[in-house]
């Protein structure tokens, strides 16, 4: 837009000074303009793009950066002429300024549009908008806005409280981060105990390819996205999750978690709790990397699942800063993942070096007839300890440890705004801690349905996607609507496990006893102990670290009572 400006004012000038071509010359390059202007020269001064030098002698011009001419000095004879042009300069500078003053008056209304138009739906007509766009993919208006859309939408759906109250606006059935979300227990129930087809998604937030774990020919290993064999697949989710049940989840995994070694660091965890009870420093216990709960998780797991020392503390340092500082789910997820906040390039760097001791521990060591053999795709140990270092930043190392806060009592529950509008009691009334201690410590079983409870109402896997296979029709923003295969669907488990269809008017109740519950449970991506092979593979290992935390911890609470 400058240079065009610029050039419609060249063709009324045809004679500037040369002192004044080269002050144009300096606006036509800061302005981005290509049309090429002569350089001043002693004696002359330069038309602009076009014509010939014409002279100026006997002149002396100060008036600008440049001295040209010989001669008279001051405002006298030529010299006068040159100050004339330097006026008419000054105006024609003028419009160029005025030109630009119009395309920037421009540009700022377009951009006050579009981003105004963006907040009208993000906070406005989000469900409906969404609606249409998944139809109308295509349209500009879609391909402008969607993007954004899913990535701020699919932070806010990370809390089970948003698709709760989406819930009470909208039903069972609405729009999330560019995705059809069908909430009811019974399609939520279908979809997690049949074949899916997968995309990189994270729940309703769409992370980033780059980051994901690769094979080392470049073809994505990461498990959540790769679809099942009966659902389009290849089978290569089948073959790695095979290959890691075998090598990492398997027999010796269970023989570690009973042995003195885990017994051990439960005792020390029981310990480290009740100082800080004392002290009044929970708080410490249960957020911070370096002591407590979080750095338990870190020493328990890897040493139940891969053999690794939990003595060994350059080791446990290293993991804690690639899974909770400044690593963690964050680096997978577009929007932050790219973003100073998130230290991509250290997270990189800290992943390879967990890489690099996964491959050489205990575990998969002992597995060399796992990989690379054709069952499995020829998976080798190195991809799978780059497949191992995703599933233990996104799942093994945030689900146990949000779990646990909450049936340790540190966090409440959910405030569900649904309880509110049916003048139910909200979870969040729930005083954690008196049921802990009325638990019978005694009953693995009864511990264990104290734990599925407590996922139930603070699900650690809230949601999960898939997508869709064939044309489907929903009502949804006000219609019918259709929409065609390839859509992406939602699974919201957190909303299923609250159904009131399924679970009745007691289903904002904290209720261990509650009938089914075992059976109906969906708090580990399958309903019961059914699934179509996309169940947690740690589920056992979790549930019996919290059984043996839970029993260990509530003794002490119980001896400081008492």
């Amino acid at each position: 837009c400058s240079k065009k400006g610029f050039l419609e004012v060249a063709q009324k000038w045809p004679d500037p000074p040369a002192s004044t071509a080269a002050r144009v010359s300096a606006l036509m390059f800061l302005g981005g303009a290509t049309t090429p202007v002569m350089a001043p020269q002693q004696g002359v001064y330069s038309q602009v793009g076009y014509g010939q030098p014409q002279p100026l002698e006997n002149t002396t011009y100060h008036g600008g950066p440049y001295v040209f001419g010989a001669g008279q000095t001051g405002p006298t004879g030529t010299a006068k002429y040159a100050m004339m042009q330097d006026d008419r300069y000054a105006q024609q500078k003028s419009e160029i300024y005025r030109a630009g003053c119009c395309v920037c008056q421009t540009c700022c209304l377009l951009f006050v549009l579009i981003v105004g138009g963006f907040c009208v739906v993000l906070y406005a007509r989000l469900n409906e908008f969404q609606a249409w766009s998944v139809q109308h993919p295509g349209h500009p208006l879609a391909r402008l806005y969607q993007p954004y859309l899913s990535v701020i939408e699919g932070y806010w759906a990370m809390n089970p409280l948003y698709l709760d109250g989406q819930r009470f606006k909208y039903g069972d059935v609405f729009m999330v981060s560019g995705q059809v979300l069908i909430g009811d227990f019974a399609t939520v129930e279908k979809a997690l105990t049949s074949p899916q087809a997968r995309t990189t998604l994270l729940g309703a937030s769409p992370m980033i390819v780059d980051h994901l774990p690769h094979r080392n020919d470049d073809s994505l290993s990461f498990l959540l996205a790769l679809s099942d064999k009966a659902a389009g697949g290849t089978g290569t989710h089948e073959a790695y999750r095979s290959a890691l049940m075998k090598a990492i989840f398997n027999h010796n995994a269970v023989a570690r978690q009973d042995d003195a070694t885990a017994e051990q660091m439960v005792r020390e965890l029981a310990f480290e709790y009740k100082t800080h009870m004392q002290q009044g420093k929970l708080d410490e216990f249960f957020d911070w990397s370096e002591k407590g709960w979080k750095r338990f998780n870190i020493r328990y797991i890897h040493y139940v699942l891969l053999g690794l020392d939990p003595r060994a503390e350059e080791a446990t340092k290293l993991f804690i800063e690639a899974y909770y500082n400044p690593g963690g789910p964050m680096f997978y997820l577009e929007g932050l993942g790219n973003t100073p906040l998130a230290k991509p390039d250290l997270v990189k760097e800290l992943l390879q070096n967990v890489v690099a001791r996964y491959v050489m521990s205990p575990a998969m060591t002992a597995a060399a007839q796992v990989w690379g053999a054709p069952e499995h795709m020829g998976l080798q140990s190195d991809e799978a300890a780059r497949l191992l270092t995703s599933m233990m930043a996104i799942a093994a190392m945030q689900g146990p440890h949000g779990l646990g806060q909450r049936a340790l009592g540190y966090i409440k529950l959910p405030d569900y705004k649904g309880a509110h509008v049916e003048s139910l009691t909200p979870p969040s009334e729930i005083d954690m801690t008196m049921q802990w201690d009325a638990l019978d410590l005694t009953n693995d079983e009864a511990i264990e349905l104290y734990i599925l409870e407590t996922a139930r109402l603070y699900a650690p896997v809230s949601a999960v996607a898939r997508v869709a296979q064939a044309p489907f029709t929903v009502w949804v923003a006000g219609y019918d609507r259709e929409f065609p295969a390839g859509t992406l669907v939602n699974i919201p488990i957190s909303m299923a496990n609250l159904d009131a269809g399924k679970w009745g008017p007691s289903r904002y109740d904290f209720n261990p006893n509650r009938e089914h519950l075992k059976e109906w449970t969906m708090a580990f991506n399958m309903v019961g102990d059914r699934d179509a092979g996309r169940g947690c593979p740690g589920r056992d290992v979790s549930v019996q670290m919290l059984i043996d935390v839970l029993r260990e911890l509530g003794n002490v609470r119980r001896q400081m009572r008492f």
